[in-house]
């Protein structure tokens, strides 16, 4: 096997636990809260919301991780409205060409959510013309050697999976050979079985096709196509060495497609990658700090839910002697739910019918629902200020704006880090005009 191939399996697969957290965070983000697998009394393994309806108790969520992002990704957006204009013109081309701010913006968003922001700098031939181009790539399709520097300087060897047409796998790489799309048509004919070493949960993760193990063939439709750049250094005949960027495709069983060196004048790899706080290698996003509050959060209030359901709520106590002759019990009743009716009553009754209304015990759940609220704002720093609510009637309007402002000094090293990252990204996308 191609050992730079194996170089990029063992980085996919040394990836999974991120891609795996990523998908957490990405499920409570957009309100799929209640899948966390835990172990039942027999062994086996069911989710949380799963568990509570055994329990009689149907599972609440009320989404504030959603409400939290979208406040962080507007104060974004209304920081590039008030930015002043680009100058440079090559800059403002290459901005309003890949519509970036738009871009970005759904940038910051997974950046929230996973802590992990991709992006790929190309120059090629599109329906839009020739030029510079920028896409997102999703986490789930990245991949890339354990790195610590912030700045990336130590990538060795960075990838992502592609799935493109049948079609479109020989426009890209037959160069207009028919004997090159036939040998394409071959390798992928030939893929019928999962490649070893990835994980099912993987293959799920990365798309409709799978991981590397992409079992589909071209004639099915779709196929996957690994794309690995390797930093490598070319001794030369004077004794020095010169360093390059390398670029392999291979298919998903090992097969190599096509190589080149970088064509990039800043010889680099074309991805831009920003993964945070990258303390030791390690990634906590923005969302990770406060899924245990909303965890908490929707428990509380399914429990509260739970008491006002089974809390009374109008009972009738009627005395069977109150009963007059004739009468039975749900005439009674019948008579008790009509607005207006009149319920006879027997005169010589020793207690008089009357209605019982509790309110359940859930004062200290509901207290503690209001702590779990407001740890939520202080651990994420997105206080109601900056969500536009004020605390209170009577606040006074410099104290609203000093809230605003503390709340966004709070999330200011969040913002930076994502504004390194696209002052890097624009470095990278000018060295290639």
């Amino acid at each position: 096997m191609n050992p730079v191939f194996q170089a990029a399996l063992k980085a996919y697969n040394d990836s999974s636990r991120l891609r795996a957290t990523r998908r957490r965070l990405k499920n409570f983000t957009y309100g799929r809260q209640w899948d966390d697998i835990v172990v039942a009394a027999d062994g086996t393994p069911e989710t949380i919301g799963e568990r509570f309806r055994r329990s009689g108790r149907e599972p609440l969520t009320n989404n504030l991780l959603r409400s939290l992002v979208k406040s962080v990704v507007g104060r974004f957006r209304y920081n590039l409205s008030q930015a002043t204009a680009i100058t440079d013109e090559r800059l403002r081309q290459l901005h309003d060409a890949n519509h970036l701010d738009e871009l970005d913006s759904r940038a910051m968003e997974e950046f929230l959510i996973s802590g992990c922001v991709v992006q790929r700098v190309s120059y090629e031939h599109r329906f839009e013309g020739v030029g510079v181009w920028v896409d997102n790539v999703s986490p789930a399709a990245f991949f890339c050697n354990r790195f610590l520097d912030p700045r990336g300087n130590d990538l060795r060897l960075v990838g992502m999976l592609h799935s493109f047409s049948a079609s479109e796998l020989k426009l890209r790489f037959g160069h207009g050979d028919p004997g090159r799309c036939r040998q394409l048509d071959e390798i992928y004919a030939s893929l019928r079985i999962p490649y070893p070493g990835v994980s099912l949960a993987d293959m799920a993760d990365s798309g409709p096709v799978g991981g590397f193990a992409d079992a589909s063939s071209a004639q099915g439709g779709v196929c996957r196509v690994i794309e690995v750049w390797t930093f490598e250094v070319d001794a030369l005949a004077d004794g020095s060495a010169r360093p390059h960027w390398h670029c392999r495709y291979f298919a998903p069983d090992g097969t190599l497609i096509e190589e080149t060196r970088s064509p990039y004048r800043h010889v680099s790899h074309p991805f831009v990658v920003k993964f945070y706080p990258l303390t030791d290698g390690e990634v906590h996003s923005f969302i990770e700090d406060v899924v245990d509050q909303q965890l908490y959060i929707n428990r509380l209030i399914t429990v509260i839910d739970a008491i006002l359901a089974h809390s009374a709520k109008g009972v009738l106590l009627y005395p069977l002697d109150a009963l007059p002759d004739g009468m039975e019990l749900k005439d009674a009743s019948r008579i008790w739910a009509n607005p207006g009716g009149v319920l006879p009553v027997n005169p010589n009754v020793t207690q008089l019918p009357r209605e019982v209304t509790t309110s359940g015990s859930s004062e200290g759940a509901a207290g503690l629902l209001e702590i779990q609220l407001r740890m939520l704002q202080q651990v994420s720093g997105v206080t109601s200020s900056l969500q536009g609510q004020a605390d209170s009637r009577n606040q006074s309007a410099s104290l609203y704006d000093s809230q605003v402002y503390n709340s966004a000094i709070a999330l200011l090293d969040i913002f930076e880090t994502f504004n390194a990252f696209r002052t890097a990204r624009d470095v990278k996308a000018l060295a290639v005009y």
